[in-house]
């Protein structure tokens, strides 16, 4: 679905669903959180928002770049996903950002 263009409310149906991401294995990761905010300039396309994920921490962490993301009994995003720092040692943060 990378011709849409995609607003938060694309994505606020799908907190709590779980989620997973091309080219990587993040067992039990959900998109938990979606954060809105203003737009910066009258003229912007969209209100910008931020998505959180997040899995249970692992030896590893998934890269950030393009991942086409996957939720379960839902849609399918192609995105830009980067690990957020996260100091909890239960999970770690992944976030993808709209402006």
């Amino acid at each position: 679905m990378s011709d849409v263009f995609l607003e938060y409310h694309h994505f606020e149906p799908l907190v709590g669903k779980k989620v997973t991401f091309t080219g990587v294995e993040l067992p039990d990761t959900k998109l938990v959180k979606v954060i809105k905010n203003e737009k910066f300039f009258a003229q912007a396309k969209r209100d910008p928002f931020l998505l959180i994920f997040r899995s249970p921490k692992l030896e590893y962490y998934m890269l950030e770049g393009m991942r086409e993301c996957v939720f379960e009994g839902g849609p399918t995003y192609t995105i830009y996903v980067a690990p957020a720092f996260t100091p909890e040692k239960e999970w770690q943060d992944y976030q993808a950002v709209f402006s």
